[in-house]
């Protein structure tokens, strides 16, 4: 397993595309939400990468995890399992799409087009098939430019996506409560097909993400979450997720959501590749993606049986396109889902 240096930084790029100044190319909508401000975090959390930051209110408390076991090949881990929710559909909730909107590239950043070669995605339809119905599409406006960003429910309230989709990253200010972006720019649309939304549309009540991310700009540290103030989980079910020891180069991967190359809330999948190399906190693969497929779950189907996750488990977040040097330039890559990212999501959707 090779490691990553703790020092490496994010580069000028973030893959949430903004969509009204931006690439002519997809069509379509956008949304909004509300919310408070919060305390700046200690001085003795900010030693901690993996310190945990709301945009407002507490930081969860540590909550019960699953202890590490040993798997069946010897391998340390952990995990939790899916679960396929109820597939009842939700009443259409509101959104605040505004019509067909021009979709543009983030000015000078680098490495957002991450379709390798040919472009191998397909349309996932219908979204009501779980484990389609759990990605969410992630909407932020503000100040009249509208964001998107992918993310996937693993609890009843609650998603995980990269950082970069609820915090600029590196001490920068995203305007809303300790520097996040504003939560109430924000709405969270499960299993989005195009016009329809199956499950309604959620708003934030709480962003979280890591001072690895927030303020150290550290692409390896680059995730977050998202509590709802619906509990769509229980009808769109929502993913396992599971971490490990050993390698996962190798390992049979999908990565699925919402890309903006694409009419504006269509999801979209590419199946059937494998890691490429895995680093300490993150994962390379050559699955297809584009930009606002931020946060996606880079994921596969484990049978019964197998150590610590069953079903549709996640081993990353999708956060990054192309750029620098090997394996960076040569593959897309996420956030892997090591001991401390596991334990904090568990945190947050458990306390």
């Amino acid at each position: 397993m090779t490691s990553v240096p703790t020092s490496r930084t994010r580069p000028g790029i973030i893959l949430a595309i903004g969509i009204t100044t931006v690439l002519a190319a997809a069509l379509a909508a956008a949304p909004a939400t509300a919310a408070p401000t919060a305390e700046a975090p200690t001085t003795a959390a900010r030693t901690e990468a993996h310190g945990a930051v709301a945009d407002s209110g507490a930081v969860p408390a540590a909550a019960a995890l699953p202890a590490a076991q040993r798997g069946l090949d010897g391998v340390r881990g952990s995990g939790t399992s899916a679960s396929v929710g109820t597939g009842k559909a939700g009443p259409g909730g509101s959104r605040f799409d505004v019509g067909a909107r021009p979709v543009a590239s983030d000015g000078d950043s680098i490495g957002i087009q991450s379709v390798i070669g040919t472009d191998n995605r397909v349309r996932v339809d219908p979204t009501t098939v779980f484990p389609s119905s759990a990605i969410v599409q992630i909407v932020r406006t503000t100040n009249g430019t509208t964001w998107g960003c992918t993310g996937w429910l693993y609890g009843p309230s609650i998603i995980a996506t990269a950082g970069h989709c609820v915090h600029p990253g590196g001490g920068q200010n995203g305007g809303g409560g300790n520097n996040f972006y504003p939560r109430g720019d924000f709405q969270i649309i499960p299993g989005r097909n195009g016009t329809s939304t199956p499950y309604g549309t959620c708003t934030a009540t709480q962003l979280l993400s890591v001072n690895g991310w927030t303020q150290n700009g550290d692409e390896t540290y680059d995730y977050g979450a998202i509590r709802l103030s619906c509990a769509a989980g229980n009808s769109t079910g929502w993913f396992g997720m599971w971490w490990q020891s050993a390698s996962l180069t190798g390992t049979a991967t999908t990565v699925s959501g919402y890309p903006c190359d694409k009419t504006f809330g269509q999801q979209w999948r590419h199946a059937g590749q494998t890691v490429t190399a895995t680093h300490t906190r993150q994962v390379f693969y050559q699955n297809d993606t584009f930009g606002c497929q931020s946060g996606s779950p880079v994921y596969q189907t484990r049978a019964a049986g197998s150590s610590w996750c069953v079903g549709q488990c996640v081993m990353a977040i999708h956060a990054y396109g192309l750029h620098g040097s090997s394996p960076h330039s040569t593959n897309n890559h996420g956030t892997r889902i090591t001991e401390s990212v596991f334990n904090n999501l568990i945190t947050w959707r458990d306390s």
